[in-house]
């Protein structure tokens, strides 16, 4: 769980360089223009877009997307229509900044460096510009100060344009008032659980409804082509000779780099986790803290904190948890600064109260502290000894590689050539393309390659790794299929129990739900269920309910219905069906509105804005005219809410 934290914050300039207002916006057509089509895309309004501008961009947000989503591929973001919608971004920028143009708004270098100036990222100790950091950090995300200044200055164009345009945009105390009361007004209901794991007792799928199940389903069941591969690496680790790395060289580091083994102060840290978004609803919030000081009463009581843990991670109630592990100071990002500051204002064995963070709220307990310090030479003399004997090999990588590259690309085998170079070749397990082996760090471009190749064959140039190269050959080859039934038999039973649970869970409420609709059978369903009557949390209009998750339908019933009474409707939960009716409405808290006003007025009056604004791109794109001269550049058309061809 600490890793994910440490990993958690984005990176600065991914942050800053693409925190553009991106508006996606797809309108486009096929128009008859006859310029130049070697390097013109498209034309704006008469004109030209050109390829290489286009290009840039495209880059710039591949970047982003792939920052952001490391494992998605090339394939499905040219499926999904992505050529189309940095096309339709870079459209709606040009459009604006022809409006901005117009309306004589501008900005000047003056204010460019002023706001420039304000990022943190950029200010030294003394929250003062430094131009060497800036430069360096620019240079770090690989970006030249001239890309960054233009991607900036169009970002700042655009939000005084779209201030500009929702400057008339105003709300009265009254309206968010009344927006308030109707948002914060919150419910509890009476039900009772139809859960479709106890509705399963008794069934076992038959063999002709698992093999109907599969014959109907096969696609789910695909499996891609896989190969299996015979490399050989070249990175500092896998050349690395660590039994040529003395006790004098390994001494001689340490008392040279002293201060590298500094040791910060620690403290063992366990604690548990219900995952919440930042703007999730005060029921939720409520909630997650009534089941963590429940399970803070628990743990002082003597119970077993590794039994309090769910058994699976994709519980309802969004809890995990980690048990001891040893917390640096100033491990975390700024984000988890909260859980880092209690975690060491805590005595040991001392129990937190529940902590919010970016990723929700934790319940900690502290261990063992230890004083900050530094690591003796025992400590950390197997690192020293691995760090230099890589070091080493860095030096001798690019020889050896060119050595049996040099003898692959003549015809020699690869085996025969790790062999003669005393290198080790390695066998994978079978991957698909999708799923490339994690410990070797494949680039997509290398993954790709591979799976051109057929069986036998050896790749004549280095593929390249995170780390560095592997040389490789293919041993065998897996065609694409499907997983044979007798491998798939119990995951289908389940789905097939899970199913019959759910239908007969749903079976029964409907059932006790239509003897409701009669006085006498309200009665007497309430007086046979009375055990098993729950009393739900307060919630509000967004549709989660404590206990049930995600029941968008309920929740709106209740809140339609006139006055407390049961519904005679079955509803959908996340594990099964409920009985429910109204207990009672409560109104929103006045006293809250007092603290929140500024806030609703803040918001709401934004959301007018962007309204305004939206209408006017609307204006703007409906009077524009957009011709494209290379679609074929563009590739699929497969974006969500576009039109299928539209003539501008």
């Amino acid at each position: 769980m600490l890793d994910p934290m440490r990993k958690h914050a984005q990176s600065w300039g991914i942050k800053i360089v693409f925190g553009l207002i991106i508006i996606v916006f797809v309108f486009w057509g096929v128009g008859s223009f006859r310029g130049d089509k070697a390097t013109v895309l498209a034309t704006v309004d008469g004109e030209p877009l050109l390829i290489k501008d286009y290009e840039k961009a495209y880059q710039e947000n591949l970047r982003l997307v792939k920052s952001k989503n490391p494992d998605v591929t090339d394939k499905q973001l040219q499926d999904g229509g992505f050529r189309w919608q940095v096309f339709s971004n870079l459209v709606t920028t040009r459009l604006l900044e022809g409006q901005a143009k117009k309306l004589g708004i501008a900005v000047s270098p003056d204010e460019l460096r002023a706001e420039i100036a304000k990022i943190p990222a950029f200010q030294n100790e003394s929250k003062q510009f430094d131009a060497k950091r800036y430069e360096n950090l620019l240079k770090a995300n690989g970006v030249t100060p001239g890309e960054f200044e233009d991607d900036f200055r169009q970002n700042l164009l655009l939000e005084k344009l779209a201030a500009y345009v929702g400057m008339p945009a105003t709300v009265t105390d009254a309206e968010a008032r009344s927006i308030f009361d109707f948002m914060r007004e919150q419910a509890v209901i009476d039900y009772i659980p139809f859960k479709a794991a106890d509705f399963t007792k008794g069934f076992a799928p038959t063999a002709d409804q698992i093999k109907a199940y599969y014959e109907a389903r096969k696609d789910q069941f695909a499996t891609p082509a896989q190969v299996k591969i015979d490399f050989v690496e070249f990175t500092p680790k896998a050349l690395a000779k660590p039994d040529e790395v003395t006790d004098a060289d390994i001494a001689a580091a340490y008392e040279a780099n002293r201060k590298k083994y500094a040791k910060p102060e620690q403290v063992q840290v366990r604690h548990f986790l219900i995952m919440l978004p930042p703007d999730a609803p005060k029921e939720a919030v409520d909630a997650a803290e009534a089941k963590l000081k429940d399970l803070a009463a628990k743990l002082k009581a003597g119970a077993d904190f590794a039994t309090l843990l769910p058994k699976t991670p994709n519980n309802p109630e969004g809890l995990i948890g980690e048990d001891w592990a040893w917390l640096p100071k100033g491990s975390l990002p700024k984000e988890f600064g909260a859980f880092e500051e209690k975690a060491f204002a805590l005595k040991k064995n001392e129990i937190s109260e529940p902590v919010r963070t970016t990723l929700g709220l934790h319940l900690i307990q502290a261990g063992d502290h230890q004083a900050a310090g530094e690591k003796t030479l025992a400590e950390v003399k197997d690192d020293i000894r691995a760090e230099l004997a890589e070091r080493k090999a860095s030096d001798r990588l690019t020889k050896a590689l060119d050595s049996i590259q040099e003898k692959v690309a003549s015809g020699e085998d690869l085996a025969k050539a790790a062999g003669e170079e005393k290198l080790k070749l390695a066998t994978s397990d079978f991957f698909d393309q999708q799923t490339p082996p994690p410990a070797l760090g494949l680039s997509e471009q290398a993954v790709g390659t591979l799976f051109k190749m057929k069986k036998g064959e050896a790749a004549d140039t280095p593929l390249s790794t995170q780390d560095g190269f592997i040389m490789a050959r293919v041993a065998d080859v897996k065609p694409a299929g499907f997983e044979p039934l007798e491998a798939v038999t119990d995951v289908i039973k389940d789905r097939l129990t899970a199913d019959e649970g759910q239908k007969r869970a749903r079976a029964k409420a409907e059932e006790l739900g239509k003897a409701m609709e009669t006085p006498e059978g309200r009665q007497k369903v309430l007086a046979e269920y009375k055990d098993k009557i729950a009393v739900s949390q307060p919630f509000t209009r967004q549709g989660f309910i404590p206990g049930l998750g995600m029941a968008p339908v309920l929740a709106q019933t209740a809140f339609e219905a006139k006055e407390p009474g049961w519904f005679h409707t079955a509803y959908a939960v996340s594990d099964g069906y409920v009985l429910a009716g109204l207990d009672k409405r409560v109104p929103a808290d006045a006293a809250l509105w007092d603290k929140e006003k500024e806030r609703w007025l803040q918001t709401l009056t934004q959301t007018k804005r962007t309204e305004l604004f939206n209408a006017y791109l609307k204006t703007v794109q409906d009077a524009a005219k957009i011709e494209i001269v290379n679609d074929q550049i563009l590739g699929p058309r497969n974006v969500p809410g576009g039109p299928a061809s539209a003539e501008k």
